[in-house]
């Protein structure tokens, strides 16, 4: 388990390199045609090697920076047209009618949990307060050639642009919130790079509690129970996802990613013959079906409202099958050298754990590649 920094992890999701075309700008042609087809670690046909060499920072320093310039808005394919594959023999994440291969980053935040809909009492400003922040480091991530940026929203609930009622349940949003996240998509448009936007993580089963002056509720209490989930689904979810829906550059979002690793907040038996999962220390924990009945709940929420995608960024390929009930359009697994020495990509691999049918992802992992490799002589691919 290891908390997202800034832009030092890779993420290998949703480059715009459809069937050797579309090479990102600032990337090597040969290079990118070349991954494109290369084979993966884990066999899967979808997952991604680490993408381009990013500035990175160490994992305790939850900072950073980010900012536009003009794009065509382009267009988004009508809902109702038939989709027309370009590529039908490639495999990868499917967008606006095209296999894309997976390349991009996880940039995590900018002030952690502030960049949407900011907090007040500490003085950080979200993205459409602040753009010029954001844009500077969106335009060096476009620069070294990522296209998806995987971009946490509510890690902990320390906006006050979210509003909740005495159960500890969302009763709605304002201040800043929609704002910055149609700023953000603006531009996602602006530097031709496309989000995938957590909305939560383990992080916020930290217990309801105040912390500096603040009074921080938990999402635990609220996936216990269905009638504060739904309430979470329509006060927030809904509203963020039209946000989304209402901005001219929503063909920016490719996916929801349900939440970040919600397996270290959950304790207790799998559904589906994976190991028990074992929760981090002083969270709120919730069981396999509480958490699962949640996301598909949550996912059904946002296919309501909005035309992206969703996915779940699951800890790693120890839990494989744990999300498979779920509605989602690819699997994404995280990837870390406690996971390799586990269970290591030469003979675990999504085919052979459960995962079919699907693209698969691998949505984080060392920008500087698995220590366990050099340290154990494995094989670098």
């Amino acid at each position: 388990m290891a908390r997202l920094i800034r832009w030092s992890l890779g993420l290998a999701l949703a480059s715009l390199c459809a069937c050797g075309q579309e090479i990102p700008a600032g990337a090597d042609a040969s290079s990118a045609s070349r991954d494109a087809a290369a084979p993966t670690p884990a066999d899967a046909g979808t997952m991604a090697d680490a993408g381009p060499d990013l500035p990175g920072e160490d994992a305790s320093t939850p900072s950073g920076d980010a900012s536009p310039s003009g794009a065509d808005a382009g267009t988004r394919p009508d809902a109702a047209a038939p989709c027309i594959e370009t590529c039908p023999v490639a495999s990868g994440v499917a967008w606006e009618c095209k296999r894309r291969f997976a390349l991009g980053t996880n940039w995590a935040w900018h002030n952690f949990g502030a960049d949407f809909g900011g907090i007040g009492p500490w003085g950080q400003q979200g993205v459409s307060q602040d753009p010029g922040a954001f844009d500077t480091d969106l335009a060096a991530m476009a620069a070294k050639g990522v296209n998806v940026i995987r971009w946490w929203m509510f890690p902990r609930f320390f906006s006050e642009s979210i509003t909740f009622g005495a159960d500890g349940a969302p009763t709605g949003i304002g201040g800043t919130l929609a704002a910055d996240v149609q700023k953000a998509l603006e531009l996602a448009e602006a530097h031709d790079v496309y989000l995938m936007l957590t909305l939560f993580s383990f992080d916020t089963f930290t217990p309801t509690k105040t912390e500096y002056g603040l009074d921080v509720p938990g999402l635990g209490p609220v996936v216990k129970d269905p009638a504060k989930s739904a309430k979470l689904y329509a006060n927030l979810a809904g509203p963020v996802a039209d946000a989304v829906e209402s901005s001219p550059y929503r063909r920016r979002m490719i996916a929801w990613d349900l939440i970040n690793e919600p397996e270290w907040a959950m304790t207790g038996p799998s559904l589906y013959g994976d190991p028990d999962f074992e929760p981090g220390a002083g969270l709120e924990a919730v069981t396999h079906a509480q958490m699962e009945a949640f996301l598909k709940g949550l996912a059904a929420e946002l296919r309501s409202h909005s035309s992206a995608q969703v996915t779940i960024g699951s800890a790693a390929i120890k839990w494989a099958k744990a999300w498979t009930h779920v509605d989602v359009d690819f699997y994404q697994l995280h990837y870390y050298d406690w996971v390799y020495e586990w269970f290591p990509y030469s003979t675990v691999t999504p085919a052979n754990s459960g995962l079919s049918g699907k693209p698969v992802v691998m949505g984080e992992f060392p920008n500087a590649g698995l220590s366990a490799i050099a340290s154990k002589g494995y094989p670098a691919r």
